[in-house]
């Protein structure tokens, strides 16, 4: 059974996998597409012979709830995002998905679909309708497809989860995107929160920061729960970049 190589963009995400004992290697990246291929591309040369892609996202789908995973069957990065200006769809790998999807079933809240990573936060209602419309896909990340191109690169089997942080109906505040905004938060930077400071004089953006703040909770809570249930990390299933 190959070793995985998961790729988390931020630590609380990956500290809700815990040890899994599996022997599986686990690499904070920071946000962003260059920094999720960077960790992938280590992992690989350190012997990942599997990789995936765990984390949180935005629904694009107005029907997804806070907390709902994501085991998408394909991951779409879209026109201008890095790495090439077409379209590209890479395929997640059917076994281990399917697997995992199992485990999880009766479970936990979860769907299939596309999934669209984007190289900027997407923040407003209507960027997310907009993107909805256009691709179809019922979440957007940062970083799946970066790992999933690496994937390819090397013939590996790959598949992301992601749960549900903001829904489609959620304006998320300037603030706090800027924060976190690949170049503010680069592994190995200095911390993003001093960045948060306008917050105490943007009394407009209090409400959706808290808002926000409930969302965290409730979609880390979600992201432990299918990380226990579901053993992500174990590729079973997985053959070749099938």
């Amino acid at each position: 059974m190959s070793v995985t190589g998961v790729v988390a963009a931020l630590a609380f995400e990956a500290r809700s996998l815990g040890d899994p004992g599996d022997g599986s290697m686990i690499s904070v990246s920071g946000i962003g597409a260059d920094n999720a291929a960077r960790s992938a591309r280590a992992l690989v040369a350190a012997g990942a012979g599997a990789l995936l892609s765990w984390g949180v996202a935005g629904a694009l789908d107005p029907a997804l709830a806070c907390g709902t995973a994501v085991l998408p069957d394909e991951v779409l990065r879209g026109e201008g995002e890095p790495g090439g200006a077409a379209l590209q769809r890479f395929a997640t790998c059917r076994g281990w998905r399917e697997h995992l999807l199992a485990a999880l079933q009766g479970q936990a809240q979860v769907v299939s679909g596309t999934l669209l990573s984007s190289a900027a936060p997407v923040t407003t209602l209507a960027h997310k309708a907009s993107l909805f419309r256009r691709s179809l896909a019922v979440a957007v990340d940062m970083e799946s497809a970066a790992v999933a191109a690496v994937a390819a690169e090397h013939h590996l089997p790959f598949i992301a989860l992601r749960v549900i942080l903001d829904t489609a109906l959620d304006r998320l505040p300037g603030s706090v995107m800027r924060a976190f905004a690949p170049a503010a938060v680069a592994p190995r930077r200095r911390p993003a929160w001093p960045l948060l400071w306008p917050l105490l004089i943007t009394p407009a953006e209090w409400w959706p920061v808290w808002r926000l703040a409930a969302r965290y909770r409730v979609a880390r809570h979600a992201l432990d729960h299918c990380a226990r249930l579901g053993r992500p990390t174990v590729a079973v299933g997985a053959r070749g970049g099938a």
